[in-house]
């Protein structure tokens, strides 16, 4: 009888990124255990904090972005705004923009973007393996009575 080794195939990493709309909160150790002890179905999280802003992106599942006013597509003017955004010695330093479309003052941060992504101090990941999202509606339901903020959940893909 011949055995035929099996050999591990490496699938995709899916992650969930929950980023606070409030780019600049931080966590106190009461509400970091607060937030471990949710129903994360057996994903572990992993507490990211940042004296820098960086940009959660949402890898394979970034499709667009767009203005959140007219709605025009801002991608091809988007790299340089991130670009004139970001120092290598200090991340992101400013996100406040005026869009070329309509000229609305906003951050990038409340660009509209399709897979949602976002600009962060503080995050929470965990691995996703399973298709079942609701979870993760829950989880931030907590996390704003947790916290007293608005997150944001990012999907990601690699």
């Amino acid at each position: 009888m011949q055995i035929k080794e099996r050999v591990a195939l490496k699938m995709s990493d899916h992650f969930v990124r929950l980023i606070p709309e409030d780019i600049h909160i931080s966590l106190d150790e009461n509400s970091i255990n607060l937030i471990e002890g949710l129903r994360w179905n057996e994903n572990i999280p992993k507490f990211i904090f940042s004296e820098q802003v960086h940009f959660a992106d949402a890898g394979q599942n970034f499709e667009s972005v767009k203005c959140p006013s007219c709605k025009t597509d801002l991608i091809e003017w988007w790299g340089n705004a991130m670009s004139s955004a970001y120092s290598n010695e200090h991340g992101f330093v400013n996100l406040e923009i005026t869009t070329p479309c309509c000229s609305m003052n906003m951050s990038l941060h409340d660009l509209e973007y399709n897979f949602p992504q976002g600009f962060y101090k503080t995050m929470i990941e965990v691995m996703h393996e399973s298709e079942n999202k609701a979870v993760y509606g829950d989880i931030v339901d907590s996390l704003l009575n947790i916290t007293g903020v608005k997150w944001r959940i990012i999907y990601a893909h690699y």
